[in-house]
């Protein structure tokens, strides 16, 4: 695509990301987004100088009081949006203007697409497992996914990572944010397919994604993590399944953590028994009604 072409298609997004704890990586993701777009960032209350960095960067910032979550906080970003597209994306992802324009360009192409994303490549340039399969499956699936090439070309797909998606701004498509983290993506492609709209995934867009480095790594980050994935899990099947099935998933899960805890415990890989442990925690939660 020409570098006209790609600039006029930067004009038209608003680049929205959430940050915690992501000074890490924020600075170099602003850097990195094409020239002419957009740029905001909601901040969930971090504790370094995410927002700092973000305001010297000349990025438009929603500073929170407190955590409110990714999807509560991404709702913020589109709500502030003024441009036609708004794409998400995740502050340890890259951005290059021929991913955006391409994306742009689908979206003029196919008007029913609510959802348009980009494929997801890891650091090494490897595909990675970000569309199709929801996150219960994608879970119990290697992240990468040599073995299962992308399409060629445009494809209407389930579900797309929450990672890299660009939305229509006039669509008011909004987060349930009832999901405080994990799921929350899936949840909004099933929305916007019960609404008779598609999910497209768009390989000529490649994004790179590094994973899970928008926040500094730590066990206690490791074990919030888990915590969540669990309860949202639960959440997610409770809303599109029903309530029995979450319950029925919920009594598999509960040996699952235990036994993978006592497997780590023996091995003396404590960080991961205290993540399992987080995960068998998130579950009690859900079954006892909590949040």
């Amino acid at each position: 695509m020409s570098g006209d072409l790609a600039a006029t298609a930067a004009q038209r997004v608003t680049v929205v990301t959430v940050t915690h704890d992501s000074a890490g990586v924020i600075a170099a993701f602003l850097g990195a987004c094409p020239a002419g777009v957009a740029r905001c960032v909601v901040d969930n209350a971090s504790a370094d100088a995410s927002a700092a960095l973000a305001t010297a960067a000349g990025a438009r910032v929603i500073r929170n009081a407190v955590n409110l979550g990714f999807g509560a906080a991404c709702n913020l970003g589109l709500a502030a949006a003024e441009r036609e597209f708004v794409l998400l994306a995740n502050p340890d992802a890259r951005l290059s203007p021929a991913a955006v324009a391409a994306l742009v360009a689908a979206a003029d192409a196919f008007p029913d697409a609510a959802i348009l994303a980009p494929a997801i490549q890891d650091a090494e340039g490897l595909p990675v497992r970000s569309w199709d399969a929801d996150q219960r499956r994608r879970r119990r699936l290697p992240r990468r996914r040599e073995s299962e090439p992308w399409p060629e070309g445009p494809a209407c797909v389930e579900h797309v990572s929450g990672a890299c998606m660009l939305l229509r701004r006039g669509d008011a498509l909004r987060f349930d944010d009832g999901f405080f983290l994990y799921y929350e993506d899936d949840d909004l492609c099933a929305e916007t397919r019960r609404r008779g709209r598609s999910v497209v995934l768009v390989p000529a867009a490649v994004v790179t994604h590094a994973g899970g480095a928008s926040s500094a790594p730590s066990a206690a980050l490791s074990a919030f993590k888990a915590r969540h994935m669990a309860w949202s899990r639960l959440r997610y099947m409770a809303k599109h399944a029903g309530a029995a099935a979450a319950r029925r998933e919920a009594a598999a899960r509960l040996p699952h953590h235990v036994g993978k805890a006592l497997g780590h415990a023996l091995t003396l890989r404590f960080d991961r028994a205290r993540a399992d442990l987080a995960g068998l925690g998130g579950t009690l939660a859900w079954l006892r009604g909590r949040r």
